[in-house]
């Protein structure tokens, strides 16, 4: 750890940053996600992993509670499991295919290999993850999925 003495000045953060801080208007707006799984403990472990304030994370624990929040809300990413009780991953994808803003669909599951990968990506899907999740992992695909078009929004720097 770095030291400083008692009688060095700090600097002062740069012209732009200060801006930043005191206009709430130019700070990043935090990025939407829908995660999408019938398991309590994904969800769990993704508002753990992406607990930054740069992601709100919102849930559903089934292909119907997606749609019915799809309908009132937009989110820039959605992470699905592979398998829902009443669908899955390729239901959401059909749902969200032909909005003017859809968001990147990210698949989850416990066999989440090539073959997986390869469906998602040729139907449109942005990516998979297996689980059981990697922190980071799991914030660089989100952090590098894009965003849908007209949202302007950056992404939030992965570590």
């Amino acid at each position: 750890m770095i030291q400083r003495e008692a009688n060095s000045p700090v600097a002062a953060p740069p012209a732009a940053a200060r801006k930043a801080i005191a206009d709430p208007a130019l700070k990043p707006k935090p990025r939407r996600i829908l995660s999408i799984s019938a398991f309590a403990e994904d969800h769990d472990s993704l508002r753990r992993i992406l607990s930054d304030p740069a992601w709100r994370i919102a849930e559903a624990s089934s292909c119907h509670q997606a749609i019915q929040f799809l309908c009132r809300d937009r989110p820039e990413v959605i992470l699905c499991d592979a398998n829902l009780p009443d669908g899955a991953w390729c239901d959401i994808l059909s749902q969200i295919a032909e909005l003017a803003d859809a968001p990147s669909l990210i698949v989850t599951g416990w066999e989440a290999g090539d073959a997986l990968r390869d469906q998602v990506r040729a139907l449109g899907g942005y990516d998979i993850l297996a689980k059981p999740f990697v922190a980071d992992q799991v914030r660089h695909v989100v952090g590098t999925a894009p965003h849908p078009r007209g949202t302007g929004v950056a992404a939030p720097a992965t570590a």
